[in-house]
């Protein structure tokens, strides 16, 4: 995930979310890079976080 994800593909998410920029640097520090070497993050994953992180900052 980077902030060009959050910006562009990812952008109509943050439409009712207060404290945008606090919100994308939560998710980039969660999901800039995979948990460790034997797990990867999934769409689900991702998606459900990202959620409930722009919902604490709406």
């Amino acid at each position: 995930m980077t902030r060009n994800d959050l910006d562009t593909k990812l952008a109509n998410m943050f439409l009712n979310c207060k404290d945008v920029e606090a919100a994308k640097a939560e998710i980039l520090a969660m999901f800039s890079s995979e948990p460790d070497y034997e797990h990867q993050w999934t769409e689900q994953d991702i998606s459900e976080q990202i959620r409930k992180i722009i919902h604490k900052y709406s």
